[in-house]
């Protein structure tokens, strides 16, 4: 049951933060981890968590747009009710009539299509693409912060999941390979 439960924990921090995964089970002394089983481990905990906000993200995404929509234009209507944009119409009713409007008031504001998140989100598309994001991923952001990004921008599910998959299998290898090596230098200079 033991063994079990390292192995649980070092998947759920690689699902979460990848980049603390690997090294968590070189410097612990808990995890008796062989360089593949680590490797394995935390590629099977990041992809996890890649899935996961996957379809968490979007849920998200779902509910903020419902409760914006309800609620901002609800604000929205209420402010034009408020301030009428136009005066009343007047009609002639003993001839054919037309009806005149003269403004009385301002447009409503047009909402802001950029705001400063959003532009953020789009110089990291263009300076990096899905490549460049998927490979910033796992060791610059954090799996669930990357993922909502990608899945807000590409809507090829099976691109993401291809593009990660091969970053974290990518880091996990360097990252373990580092922590070998470092780790093995480390016991041969305790021995001298």
């Amino acid at each position: 049951m033991d063994e079990f439960l390292k192995i649980l924990s070092l998947i759920l921090i690689s699902s979460v933060k990848f980049a603390v995964g690997p090294p968590l089970a070189y410097m612990n002394e808990k995890y008796d981890f062989t360089w593949l089983e680590t490797n394995l481990y935390a590629v099977m905990g990041g992809m996890i968590g890649v899935i996961v906000f996957m379809h968490v993200s979007e849920w998200l995404f779902d509910i903020w747009e419902t409760l914006r929509l309800y609620f901002f234009r609800r604000k929205e209507r209420r402010k034009l009710r408020r301030k009428q944009l136009f005066s009343p119409p007047v009609a002639d009713a003993n001839e054919q009539f037309e009806i005149h409007y003269q403004y009385v008031g301002s447009p409503p504001p047009h909402r802001k299509v950029f705001t400063p998140r959003t532009r953020r989100m789009v110089r990291i598309w263009k300076n990096y693409g899905l490549i460049g994001l998927a490979a910033l991923t796992p060791v610059l952001f954090s799996i669930p912060i990357g993922t909502f990004f990608m899945t807000r921008l590409e809507k090829n599910r099976k691109k993401i999941l291809l593009y990660m998959f091969i970053s974290i299998t990518c880091w996990s290898l360097l990252i373990t390979t580092a922590f070998e090596i470092f780790h093995a230098r480390s016991i041969h200079e305790i021995l001298k």
